[in-house]
């Protein structure tokens, strides 16, 4: 029996409706793809599974995220990430001239850093939080929270461990107990700042700002394991501003850093031993400040030691931009302090746990040696490369006698620039004296014309005579 004509126009209307719902998702699709669709070199990311994988612009899936009524249903949502797992929340505005905020939570997480950091591994945290929130059509700005371990006992950090020449001198101490931290290393373990972001090319550029901490939280936040953190008073203050493209720009030095640091000053490390140590390289006479030699070195390795307290503001910003700039390490900043901490303690590898011990060191040194004293250590010290047999040579008198078969005291000043021109690199400036008998001339020549206190006439025919043979 075939349904009346009544039954016919009662079934069309949900007929279409049924249509209706099944063709729905697909319009939804078709909408949602065009929505989120790139435009030509936008930032686009993979969303999505199966057939419903689509290219989405970033930029379009933030906006659209931090819109109220998606962002509240978001809340409590957790995701995967190349930083860790992240949690999403939802913050509602809570008075006049706030607004609403959409918040990450990445914890534990690992954040990226810049190349002319050293550390391609990235920082790893406890947990980090970012807020979202929009500002006009083209801006979005919020703050940024990095949590840090909390205080550990100096039971938990266990001995300061001797490293370098220290080491090799079996220097006591290894087991002395730490003393506690002062009531001021208890303040909340978070470090936040404030960040604004604007659209640029195919994504933002974004520019974060730590007001003035605590330096001691800015150690424990980048390098949490370093035993000198129970024994250090650190004081003093750092904050930082960073500038940087979002997405990161394979090849290039879009990234900006500029640290500000106020009265930086550690004591409690025990460098004053240092100067009752016997050097494995040997004894060096004392050599007067005026020596050709200590000259020399100063101005081919810290020409500001007499002027900075341990570490240089100028040098470190000059090596941060033409490490980024590189991307990579091709300049260090270290001053002649932080070169005695790394001979005496750290050792010589490229990471911000070891520059952050030899930061450390190096203030500690200043304040409790003086700068006449770690000159003496460091030319009692330094490497000049290895000889012919592959041993070390080590310490000016050592140099001295190897290179031109006198003592560190009756070095010429041709002979005195030429050691100090070495230190830049003193195994490849070895191997080049083996096999040409002399350094680089360049260098040679750039040194000579940076050392201090040397009258014009005298400065003219030292030059002449980088140029005649030695021999």
């Amino acid at each position: 029996m075939k349904p009346g004509p009544t039954l016919a126009r009662r079934l069309l209307p949900l007929g279409w409706v049924l249509l209706t719902l099944i063709a729905l998702p697909g319009v939804l699709w078709i909408v949602l793809r065009a929505a989120l669709a790139p435009p030509p070199g936008d930032w686009a990311a993979e969303i999505g599974r199966g057939p419903f994988k689509l290219q989405a612009s970033v930029p379009q899936l933030v906006w659209l995220a931090t819109t109220p009524w998606i962002g509240e249903r978001l809340a409590g949502r957790a995701v995967p990430s190349r930083l860790g797992p992240l949690t999403l929340g939802w913050v509602s505005a809570g008075g006049p001239g706030d607004a609403p905020a959409l918040t990450l939570r990445c914890q534990p997480c690992r954040l990226p850093l810049p190349p002319a950091l050293g550390q391609p591994e990235g920082l790893r945290v406890p947990a980090a939080q970012i807020t979202l929130a929009r500002g006009d059509a083209q801006s979005l700005h919020g703050t940024l929270r990095l949590e840090m371990m909390p205080p550990r006992s100096p039971a938990a950090h266990g001995a300061l461990p001797p490293a370098g020449a220290l080491a090799a001198l079996g220097r006591p101490g290894g087991g002395e107990k730490m003393p506690p931290r002062s009531p001021a290393a208890q303040n909340e373990a978070a470090l936040t700042a404030h960040w604004q972001a604007r659209r640029a090319g195919p994504g933002w550029r974004v520019v974060i700002d730590w007001p003035a901490a605590p330096a001691r939280q800015w150690f424990e936040l980048l390098a949490p394991g370093l035993p000198e953190l129970a024994a250090a008073q650190i004081e003093g203050t750092l904050a930082l501003r960073v500038e940087l493209p979002l997405p990161p720009r394979e090849g290039t030095s879009d990234w900006r850093i500029a640290p500000r640091i106020e009265g930086l000053t550690v004591s409690g490390l025990g460098t004053q031993d240092w100067a009752l140590a016997q050097s494995a390289c040997g004894r060096t006479p004392p050599l007067p400040a005026r020596h050709w030699l200590a000259r020399a070195v100063l101005a081919a390795e810290d020409q500001r030691f007499y002027e900075h307290t341990g570490f240089d503001p100028e040098e470190l910003a000059a090596a941060l931009q033409a490490n980024q700039q590189a991307g990579a390490i091709r300049r260090g900043a270290s001053t002649l302090s932080q070169q005695l901490a790394k001979l005496m303690v750290t050792g010589g590898e490229r990471q911000l746990e070891r520059k952050a011990r030899e930061l450390l060191y190096a203030l500690d040194a200043e304040a409790a040696l003086g700068k006449g004293r770690i000159l003496q250590l460091y030319l009692a010290n330094a490497p000049w490369g290895i000889d012919a047999q592959g041993r070390p040579i080590c310490g000016a008198q050592a140099a001295a006698r190897h290179y031109f078969g006198v003592s560190a005291r009756r070095l010429t000043p041709r002979q005195a620039v030429t050691l100090a021109a070495m230190l830049h690199n003193p195994q490849m400036e070895a191997a080049r004296w083996r096999a040409e008998g002399g350094v680089s001339s360049a260098r040679l020549h750039w040194v000579a014309a940076q050392v201090r206190g040397v009258q014009p006439a005298q400065r003219r025919a030292l030059l002449a005579q980088l140029d005649e043979p030695e021999f």
